[in-house]
């Protein structure tokens, strides 16, 4: 797997969304809800996306459709490791001390954190 550049991450994104087979057309109409877009570049994103094995995608009459490949939860499994290593030196405690005092995150925030651990865990 590899990273998706912004303007592919958005089109899977809509598309994870949605979560069923979709159209060109209709992927189309769902972003230019945020903004207007191109049909030959819409394809183009499309086609890459289907060549790094995020889609697969079928025609039927005049329609090209796409279906799934990579769930979201497993991309952003791959994206949040990749960060993680990456920019916090692969340390949960660091990259969550960073989002506190950046204040990106709440007490609320680091409750809920708290609760998910012990459950996860078991109280351990």
């Amino acid at each position: 797997m590899q990273k998706l550049p912004d303007t592919e991450l958005e089109i899977m994104q809509v598309i994870w969304k949605e979560n069923r087979v979709l159209s060109t057309s209709v992927i189309k109409e769902k972003l230019e809800m945020n903004g207007t877009w191109n049909v030959s570049a819409l394809q183009t994103l499309l086609n890459r996306l289907i060549e790094r094995g995020f889609l697969s995608s079928y025609k039927e009459g005049k329609n090209r459709y796409y279906e799934i490949a990579v769930k979201e939860e497993d991309y952003l499994a791959f994206e949040n490791s990749m960060f993680l290593r990456k920019v916090n030196a692969n340390s949960l405690t660091k990259l969550v001390a960073s989002l506190y005092r950046s204040h990106t995150i709440s007490d609320a925030d680091l409750d809920d954190l708290a609760k998910f651990i012990e459950e996860k865990t078991g109280g351990a």
